[in-house]
């Protein structure tokens, strides 16, 4: 994450969050390879699709630090979405190809039935087209075809473009609209589904929106906290303990429940707090590991689908895996 202020001058990464990034992909990797296992049947890793707000809460934070200021003063829009495409878009298309040639060799009877991904929703070409152009979660049915985990980046895609728009004309109020924008969301999953912030596709993008417009209210905090008194490092620790424990609490007793509406301004609370880098658990974070699991972060996420299919292929163990486990992309 390489940031710079209006200025041009480079502000730190926030390698702590990146690291938290990478056990978030790890989490919903978890949740996706389901086991008859203490750890697979869990609460936590079984409500671990919540972990995907998370990312959308960092990507708000990441933008806004990035290119809020930037946007604001007459950087282009078209040139800051090139940039995000080039960087979303190629390890999506590269994995739906994967996922079509795989669906042709299949079809041509080489491969029998049971070597086709288990419980996959039919991979149809409209279903396809959806995918190639980052609509999936706007049309066709409530589901996840293809690689299902796909449908997260296509409504960051649209949510970028959204508040690229946001930063150009609409900074006066930045903070009170992202905040506004956060409860109409919240108030729309709340009455829109029986899985409240639990959806995939329809409510999506409203998903995304209500974790981003939190995300780019906790960076506004982060500056306004940095250029304070450094928080004590004793009091940081005690702090990020306590952020972890409700994390695991939230996630693992929500779900699809009403209180799951909770978790993003949690995760804002954790973006906000990990990325002042004070406490033990931050400094903890900054080891190599962690590190690692930060740069690999989006391709674990991208690429877990395809290869738990073939996995469960490969092992001739369908039954262990139940369809509303997968379904949970």
């Amino acid at each position: 994450m390489s940031m710079a202020n209006a200025s041009g001058t480079a502000i730190s990464r926030f390698l702590a969050l990146d690291s938290l990034r990478g056990i978030c992909a790890s989490m919903i990797v978890l949740l996706h390879f389901h086991t008859p296992g203490i750890i697979s049947n869990s609460a936590l890793v079984k409500n671990g699709s919540l972990f995907v707000d998370f990312f959308f809460v960092l990507s708000g934070f990441v933008i806004s630090a990035s290119y809020g200021d930037r946007i604001t003063n007459g950087f282009s829009i078209g040139k800051f979405m090139g940039l995000r495409m080039g960087r979303i878009y190629p390890l999506h298309f590269f994995v739906l190809m994967v996922f079509l040639a795989f669906e042709i060799v299949f079809a041509t009877g080489v491969l029998g039935q049971a070597d086709r991904q288990p419980f996959q929703a039919p991979n149809d070409i409209p279903s396809l087209l959806a995918s190639l152009f980052l609509v999936q979660t706007f049309i066709g049915p409530d589901g996840t075809g293809w690689n299902g985990p796909s449908w997260s980046i296509a409504v960051e895609m649209w949510t970028y473009l959204i508040f690229a728009f946001v930063f150009r004309w609409a900074r006066p109020i930045l903070i009170p609209l992202c905040l506004v924008l956060a409860a109409l969301c919240g108030i729309y999953l709340f009455n829109l589904t029986d899985r409240y912030l639990n959806v995939f596709h329809d409510g999506a993008l409203a998903r995304c929106l209500f974790g981003f417009s939190l995300g780019v209210v906790a960076f506004q905090a982060h500056k306004w906290i940095a250029a304070r008194k450094e928080l004590p490092a004793a009091l940081a620790t005690l702090l990020e303990i306590a952020a972890i424990v409700i994390t695991v609490q939230i996630v693992s007793i929500s779900g699809s429940k009403p209180l799951s509406l909770i978790v993003p301004p949690i995760f804002f609370g954790v973006v906000l707090l990990f990325s002042l880098q004070r406490g033990a658990v931050a400094k903890l974070l900054l080891k190599p590991p962690f590190l690692l699991m930060g740069t690999l972060s989006y391709s674990i996420y991208m690429i877990h689908g395809f290869l738990e299919y073939r996995t469960v292929n490969a092992l001739g163990c369908s039954a262990t895996i139940t369809e509303s486990g997968r379904r949970q992309f």
